[in-house]
């Protein structure tokens, strides 16, 4: 195993240790699980970022700290613009019930063109890309994409959560142990706030003011 192959392991190793928790440590059946699937991945992420922890290498320092809060700007960011296809791909198959696979693909294409071209070809560069496109789960797995970015921002949250509380066991059974009620209500119990995405953006700030 490659250490990609290892890192998405112990996201999955993540998801498991929560449905463990969330199925059989919620004391009322009809409230098992989390929210949605933004808070599984949230969880998962949480375990995703300790993989060299678990090869027993040591917790981060300062500067990559400070990486990985640019890491997960960026990949926020990035998984932002996925999702905005999918909500748009899903609306447009709505409209036309009868689209054959080959119209899908052109209208995916070309929502994928539009969202770089408003979001991030002002950023990146390269009008016209369809980068966005890429990704096969916005057919095989309806409406799943936007669960990204809210997942890293409830992940965030969690994770700052986590460093004026401790430790990560017994926090993560505390939360994931909570049910499946509405998601501001889970992340009150969980960090004491709704979800939001400030959290992420002050620390990104501070990060590049380094």
């Amino acid at each position: 195993m490659d250490y990609k192959g290892y890192n998405i392991a112990v996201h999955e190793l993540g998801h498991n240790v929560e449905q463990v928790f969330s199925l059989y440590g919620v004391d009322h059946t009809l409230l098992a699980g989390v929210p949605n699937n933004a808070f599984t991945e949230a969880l998962a992420f949480v375990f995703q970022s300790r993989d060299l922890e678990l090869l027993g290498l040591g917790k981060p320092d300062a500067a990559s700290e400070r990486e990985r809060v640019l890491g997960e700007l960026w990949q926020t960011w990035e998984r932002a613009g996925i999702a905005l296809v999918d909500m748009s791909v899903w609306h447009w198959m709505y409209a036309h019930p009868d689209a054959t696979p080959a119209q899908l693909r052109e209208a995916v294409v070309g929502i994928a063109r539009d969202v770089w071209n408003q979001y991030f070809a002002p950023v990146l560069g390269g009008e016209g890309s369809t980068l966005l496109a890429v990704y096969s789960h916005m057919i095989s797995y309806p409406l799943y994409l936007p669960d990204y970015p809210l997942g890293h921002l409830i992940a965030f949250q969690i994770e700052e959560h986590l460093k004026r509380k401790g430790p990560l066991g017994a926090e993560f059974e505390r939360m994931a142990t909570y049910g499946s009620v509405t998601p501001d209500q889970w992340m009150i119990h969980a960090t004491g706030a709704p979800v939001s995405a400030e959290p992420l953006l002050r620390a990104a700030e501070a990060a590049l003011s380094r």
